[in-house]
């Protein structure tokens, strides 16, 4: 069992990085959650200028199949469309398109894209508790990698050079992450580096695909009031796949302290940022989630808390199979057809059949 902490233990939390996808074919706006452009009337903001958290809805959250109640004066949906003359990064001027808050609980509105293949299985090889310091240890021991590149300026380590045309800010906010997926950039700027808030995501031709501020995914409508200060999450990982963006949002503290609002993966359709679905809660709290064919591979874990990996389907988000573990998940990497787990004190070897 971990030692209680406010952070996840992992060395490597400050290098994970996150998301990214690029839209391969954006799909036509559902009746789900509509995204709303910065000129739109903005949400009550307190002194600091952060977002207040939500009020508790009164109905109870959408079930699979079911639009999202209207929102009063809520703008239509916002495209966000791709700049096909973009040398660079142009991300100055521009405004990200404001989410509209998710239901904090699963929900589908309409399914992902997918091919219909089976879900994989996760069948263990290999079981080794680890010195829970040497995971860069772990990672050349095994020639593994995250495709997290390097921020100039931040704590967090990166593999890869950062491009020179990456914008270092967007207005108040700074590059905090950068990952690359190969065919596409995902860009992380938050106020500090313990908040990635909006999210860009670049084609392979450095035109901006997406530009999306998750504010309204990062605080959860119910938390502990003596806990405030620590329930305030941020977006850890991202993969574009087929027009959608799969993004895995939480805080870094007990799941009791929000009520057990958090640590999700969503869906959102990448050219409208409409939500397509949101998984249940306490799915992934890792630094990365898998992508691999029509699945989702992630895992949740903390402190006192029960430890899982987990699939979930990508067209709907619906859990397919967990499966127990000894500490938190911390990364996961898939290579040569397994799926290599580093946890907060165990390292795993799955099969994927």
């Amino acid at each position: 069992m971990r030692p209680p902490t406010r952070t996840q233990p992992s060395p490597r939390n400050l290098v994970i990085a996150s998301a990214a996808l690029l839209a391969v074919g954006a799909c036509q706006p559902a009746p789900a959650p509509p995204a709303r452009s910065s000129g739109d009337a903005p949400a009550h903001h307190g002194a600091t200028g952060a977002a207040t958290p939500p009020a508790p809805r009164g109905p109870a959250p959408a079930a699979p199949g079911d639009a999202p109640p209207p929102r009063d004066g809520a703008a239509p949906p916002a495209q966000v469309a791709v700049d096909a003359g973009a040398a660079g990064a142009a991300l100055d001027g521009r405004s990200p398109v404001r989410l509209a808050p998710p239901p904090f609980a699963q929900a589908l509105f309409r399914p992902a894209p997918a091919g219909g293949s089976s879900a994989p299985r996760l069948v263990k090889i290999a079981e080794k508790k680890n010195a829970i310091t040497d995971q860069e240890a772990w990672f050349t021991r095994n020639g593994l990698s995250l495709p997290i590149l390097s921020v100039p300026g931040s704590p967090q380590r990166g593999d890869g050079a950062l491009p020179s045309f990456v914008p270092a800010r967007h207005g108040d906010h700074r590059l905090v992450r950068a990952i690359d997926h190969g065919d596409h950039l995902a860009l992380f700027y938050g106020p500090d580096a313990s908040e990635a808030r909006l999210v860009a995501i670049l084609d392979g031709a450095h035109r901006v695909v997406a530009f999306l501020d998750f504010d309204s995914f990062l605080t959860p409508p119910e938390h502990d009031p003596k806990e405030a200060q620590f329930v305030r999450g941020q977006v850890h990982w991202a993969v574009a796949r087929d027009g959608v963006l799969y993004v895995s949002t939480g805080h870094s503290t007990y799941a009791a302290s929000s009520r057990g609002k958090n640590a999700y993966l969503s869906a959102l359709d990448l050219a409208t940022g409409q939500l397509l679905w949101q998984s249940a809660p306490l799915v992934c709290n890792a630094e990365n989630f898998v992508l691999r064919g029509d699945h989702l591979l992630c895992g949740y874990g903390f402190t006192a808390e029960p430890d899982f990996l987990f699939v979930l389907e990508r067209t709907t988000g619906t859990i397919v199979s967990k499966i127990p573990i000894k500490s938190g998940p911390e990364v996961l990497v898939e290579k040569d057809g397994k799926l290599f787990v580093r946890t907060y004190d165990t390292d795993y070897v799955f099969e994927i059949r």
